[in-house]
């Protein structure tokens, strides 16, 4: 895979991550319907797919640090997700995932909704920090000649 390739799927991650996170923030926030709430194993979130297959290569091919930081990160982040969405929707054993899905939360406390939003200040910086180690990742792949290597075609006698 080429650098470039390599960069543009790491910037898909991110987005999806983002994309993901706006969804957790909109939870907390007033809207009683959610679309796609379900808390999603860390390892099957489009993020962890990838993180998981292509990002765990890349830092064993960059021979770097990195991988269990967001390993771990990654997984915290889903287990204050969970958190909020137990407290906005019940239980989440047995939930089967639907991406169509609407689900309207349930009514909660004050002091709920103070647990919830320390929960999401948690989950926020927990998304920051990991973002910032995929940062380092991409800087790693662009001063990296590995990839430029893979590039060049290879000439046939």
């Amino acid at each position: 895979m080429t650098k470039h390739v390599t960069l543009e799927h790491i910037e898909a991650a991110r987005r999806s991550h983002i994309k993901w996170l706006n969804r957790a923030i909109s939870m907390t926030r007033g809207s009683s319907a959610i679309r796609d709430p379900h808390p999603l194993a860390s390892t099957a979130c489009q993020f962890g797919i990838w993180f998981n297959n292509e990002g765990k290569n890349l830092y064993e091919k960059l021979g770097i640090d990195g991988f269990s930081k967001i390993h771990l990160l990654h997984d915290r982040l889903h287990e204050e997700y969970l958190n909020i969405y137990e407290i906005y929707f019940g239980s989440a054993e047995g939930v089967v995932y639907n991406q169509k899905a609407v689900l309207t939360k349930n009514t909660i406390s004050k002091a709920q909704e103070e647990e919830a939003q320390a929960h999401m200040a948690k989950l926020r910086k927990l998304s920051y920090l990991m973002l910032e180690e995929l940062t380092e990742l991409q800087e790693e792949v662009k001063k990296s000649a590995l990839f430029d290597i893979e590039a060049v075609p290879r000439i046939l006698p």
